[in-house]
């Protein structure tokens, strides 16, 4: 926790693919706090939580983020139990999008956050844009562009 009255909060993420719904977030949270650290996740975490490689990677996400203005401080995220990030990088409130509010991933959240006495806030989800569908709208624009080239060719 902090030592005076400046309130500091947290944001992890991917922020693979930076867009607006990690826009929203990340303005919502400062609002919201004095200061506003982002936690980027490592290229292998992303990995072994979503099953494939980021597309940005790590170290261009970092720069990304660290020039958002509104944004005091990039750390990188290791790992995904929080209270590794709150260890390092001590904050009072840890920002997440409310689509994980009432799962058991929020709640697992939430406790781990109060053992180390930092809370949860939950901020709206933008719904209709994520990295995930971003990905996988690349992924088929790019076999059709493919296939029309092939016929083009022909």
């Amino acid at each position: 926790m902090t030592t005076n009255a400046e309130s500091v909060g947290y944001v992890p993420g991917g922020f693979d693919m930076l867009h607006i719904g990690h826009l929203n977030i990340l303005r919502a949270a400062r609002e919201r706090c004095d200061r506003l650290i982002v936690g980027v996740a490592t290229d292998e975490s992303l990995t072994a939580m979503k099953g494939q490689p980021p597309v940005v990677p790590h170290r261009e996400r970092m720069e990304l983020v660290a020039h958002l203005r509104f944004v005091d401080d990039v750390v990188t995220d290791i790992s995904q139990d929080k209270r590794e990030a709150w260890y390092r990088h001590p904050f009072d409130v840890l920002f997440k999008g409310d689509d994980w509010k009432d799962t058991s991933k929020g709640s697992r959240l939430e406790a781990e956050m109060a053992e180390v006495g930092a809370r949860v806030v939950y901020l709206p989800y933008t719904a209709g844009t994520s990295s995930t569908l971003l990905r996988q709208f690349l992924t088929s624009g790019v076999a059709v562009g493919v296939a029309e080239s092939s016929r083009a060719v022909s």
